[in-house]
C-alpha cells in the first residue's frame, strides 16, 4: 500500500493490474476500513485490480457536501490512468454519479441517498454499467426510485438499514455482507 496526495485529501494504492483500477470513496463518516468498502477492496484486490482508497470525512454540516464528494471523485479519477476504471463509493459520495457518467465509468453505489433529488438526478446521467445497493430499513433509501432509473441493476436488501446491516441480528448483517460482496464480485468481473 502506498500513500497518495490527491490534493483534496490523502488517498491510498493498493497495487494490481495498473491497468485495472478501482476508486473507492468514503461515506461523509464512512471510511475505507468500514466492512462495505473493505470487503470491496479484498473483492477487487482478489480479481487483480490495483485499488485507490479515498481517505476523507465530511465534517462540514453546513457546507456543500454534493461538491465535496464530486471533487473527491474528479481528484482520484484524475490519479489513476487504467484503461479499465470502477467506483464503488458509500453514501454521500454517491452524488458523485454525474462524475462517473462523464468520465463513463461503472460504479457500484452503496446506500445512495435516494431521498435527495439531486442524487437521483445524478443517476439519471448515467453511462456505463452501475449497481445501486441500498436496504428497505435506511430512511435515505427509496427502493421506487432506485427501480426507476433506467439503465441500473438495483439489489435491494430487506431490513437493512444505511450501514446495510439488520440491527441486533448479526447472523442476518453477515449474509448481507456476504450478498453485496459477491454482487461486488459479479459487477467487476463483468467490468474487467
Amino acid at each position: 500500500m502506498e500513500r497518495v496526495d490527491l490534493g483534496v485529501c490523502e488517498g491510498r494504492m493498493h497495487d494490481g493490474d495498473p491497468g485495472r483500477v478501482a476508486v473507492l470513496l468514503p461515506g461523509a463518516h464512512y471510511p475505507p476500513a468500514g466492512p462495505l468498502l473493505w470487503f470491496a477492496r479484498e473483492v477487487l484486490q482478489q480479481r487483480g485490480w490495483s485499488v485507490l482508497e479515498v481517505w476523507d470525512a465530511y465534517w462540514d454540516d453546513d457546507g456543500d457536501w454534493v461538491e465535496w464528494a464530486r471533487e473527491r471523485a474528479r481528484a482520484a479519477l484524475g490519479r489513476v490512468t487504467g484503461t479499465r476504471r470502477v467506483i464503488v463509493a458509500k453514501s454521500l459520495s454517491c452524488t458523485a454519479g454525474p462524475v462517473a457518467a462523464a468520465e463513463r465509468v461503472p460504479a457500484v453505489w452503496l446506500t445512495p441517498l435516494l431521498i435527495e433529488p439531486e442524487v437521483v438526478a445524478g443517476f439519471d446521467t448515467v453511462t456505463a454499467p452501475a449497481l445501486l445497493v441500498g436496504g428497505t430499513a435506511d430512511p435515505l433509501w427509496d427502493g421506487d426510485a432506485a427501480r426507476s432509473i433506467a439503465g441500473v441493476e438495483v439489489l435491494e436488501l430487506d431490513g437493512a438499514d444505511h450501514s446495510l446491516e439488520v440491527p441486533g441480528d448479526l447472523a442476518a448483517s453477515t449474509r448481507l455482507l456476504a450478498e453485496v460482496a459477491t454482487t461486488i464480485d459479479e459487477f467487476a468481473a463483468a467490468a474487467a
